[in-house]
């Protein structure tokens, strides 16, 4: 990793690294005469109340470094946020290479119903993962510590002890 972070080549890699076996294995799988796995569309709400829960937390420190706020956030309360914006990169990157590869397994058989809407399940999958990747970055980003944050005359800050 880089000083700067994790970046949006971090999430595409991890993502291409799980498409490829996947999509192998699934296609094998299926070709076997085996069922694909079944998603769900709690599935679907779940990646999006971790994309909104990773932006929360990562709001509230944005929101001290961008000196709207004068509640001092932790640090290890601030480390977390960002393990966790890192964390759903790779994971968003992850589950969207896993549901891509369905997508792309489903694809010869789309003129059938119930494979359509599995299809769709999963592209609808795969967009919401790669939106979990784009707020992870977000929220890293939103964490970041201003240049000028050595300021000793900042008002933010408590005052350091004598």
């Amino acid at each position: 990793m880089s000083e700067e972070g994790l970046s949006w080549r971090h999430a595409v890699t991890t993502g291409v690294v799980v498409l490829i076996p996947s999509y192998a294995g699934l296609r094998l799988w299926s070709e076997g005469g085996r069922a694909m796995p079944q998603n769900s569309w709690f599935a679907v709400a779940i990646i999006v109340l971790m994309a909104v829960a990773i932006l929360v937390a990562a709001g509230e420190i944005h929101r001290y470094v961008e000196g709207k706020s004068t509640v001092l956030p932790t640090p290890q309360r601030a480390r977390r946020t960002v393990v966790g914006a890192q964390a759903t990169v790779i994971g968003g990157g992850a589950a969207a290479g896993w549901y891509l590869a369905q997508a792309l397994v489903h694809i010869p058989n789309a003129d059938v119903d119930s494979v359509r809407s599995s299809l769709t399940l999963a592209a609808v999958l795969t967009l919401a993962s790669a939106g979990l990747s784009a707020a992870g970055l977000v929220a890293q980003a939103w964490c970041k510590n201003p240049p000028e944050d050595d300021d000793p005359d900042d008002k933010r800050r408590p005052p350091e002890p004598a």
